[in-house]
């Protein structure tokens, strides 16, 4: 029986006997389901069976093998997270027990065939390598894209409220109007924040992150965020409630808390129509823990999963991206970002921090 005949006719035990070998080789993706790891394995090797049961006259080169769509599915197992290190490693160990399978076997092959049979494996990898590069940079342009969009979106409401504040001052006579004055500042400081925290998040991994502590009063830092924020709560007629502890002081770094609170009380404004928004502490022994609730509509499970991801560009509307500042604000100080949630009965984000942070520059 010609080598092209029994690839066709053996190809599920192949690809069982190729499986026991990658179990038993204590693979880096342990949780890896049996149904994704083998993919189009059985399909690969009966093409190559095919191709060899031809004549040498009408064979392809092996690399054309591989051109067709529906013969290979990189895109898939980048979704599943597959690196292409483990691919690479998958086909190799397809290339040793065929051999091994073979010598069990008795058979014999002219060199020919046995060449075709390693050569379209491995134009199959080059294949699987240059497919899978190509997704990945296609899928960083398209999350750098959302990325782009989230930045856009958050910086465009402060800029929006500086544009009107600028235009009452044009149309004011005499001295400026205190109250627009002091809305000018407030604005002008919560657009520098959100700059300096978007490099923050693009120039620093959360444990680079320079850690300057003072001691502070938490309830007057929530005091200045939420003051920021009273104009859109109001104009959406929710009510904004505080509630801390005025003589608590915590030892943590200024930014990296308005980071991290400053996204969180903006988020459950944004995205709550109606009802409250409510920030809270509470001490406990070995740190803090600073309670942002809503009445918002809730997020499920399956978002909730996604919000929390190391690399999360954001959504276009910017949640994800102001999570991520928060997130890693919390994490630099060696504290903690949580949800708690339910569709249709609000959400509750809890930032954790320690009393004191240590310095790192």
């Amino acid at each position: 029986m010609s080598l092209g005949q029994l690839l066709c006719n053996h190809t599920d035990e192949l690809v069982q006997r190729w499986y026991a070998r990658w179990l038993r080789e204590r693979p880096p993706i342990p949780d890896l389901n049996e149904a994704t790891l083998k993919d189009h394995l059985p399909l690969q090797l009966r093409v190559i069976g095919e191709a060899l049961r031809e004549d040498d006259s009408s064979r392809p080169p092996a690399r054309e093998l591989w051109r067709q769509p529906e013969r290979l599915d990189p895109e898939k197992r980048a979704l599943d997270e597959v690196r292409i290190a483990e691919v690479v490693r998958e086909y190799a160990f397809l290339v040793e027990e065929v051999r091994i399978w073979l010598n069990e076997r008795g058979e014999q092959f002219s060199f020919q065939d046995y060449s075709y049979f390693s050569l379209a494996i491995f134009e199959l990898t080059a294949e699987s390598a240059r497919r899978y590069a190509l997704f990945r940079s296609e899928q960083v342009a398209r999350e750098r894209a959302e990325y782009v969009a989230g930045i856009t979106h958050q910086l465009r409401t402060p800029v929006a409220a500086l544009n009107l504040a600028v235009q009452q001052l044009e149309r004011g006579k005499g001295a400026p109007n205190a109250r627009i004055l002091e809305r000018l500042r407030r604005t002008v400081g919560r657009l520098a924040r959100l700059v300096d925290g978007l490099m923050r998040l693009e120039r620093f991994k959360p444990d680079e992150l320079p850690i300057h502590p003072e001691s502070l009063a938490p309830a007057h830092i929530i005091d200045q965020i939420v003051a920021d924020y009273e104009h859109e709560a109001s104009t959406k007629g929710l009510r904004l409630d505080v509630s801390a502890n005025r003589s608590a002081r915590i030892l943590v770094d200024r930014d990296l808390l308005v980071d991290a609170l400053g996204n969180l009380i903006q988020n459950a404004i944004k995205y709550t129509a109606r009802g409250f928004v409510r920030v809270t502490m509470e001490e406990q022994k070995d740190g803090v823990v600073f309670k942002v609730e809503d009445s918002g509509p809730g997020i499920s499970p399956e978002r909730q999963r996604e919000l929390f991801r190391p690399v999360s560009p954001g959504q276009p509307g910017g949640v994800g991206l102001g999570l991520s500042i928060a997130s890693r604000a919390a994490a630099a100080q060696g504290g903690s970002l949580e949800l708690e949630s339910e569709p249709g009965r609000g959400s509750t984000f809890l930032l954790r921090l320690p009393w004191a942070v240590r310095k790192r520059e």
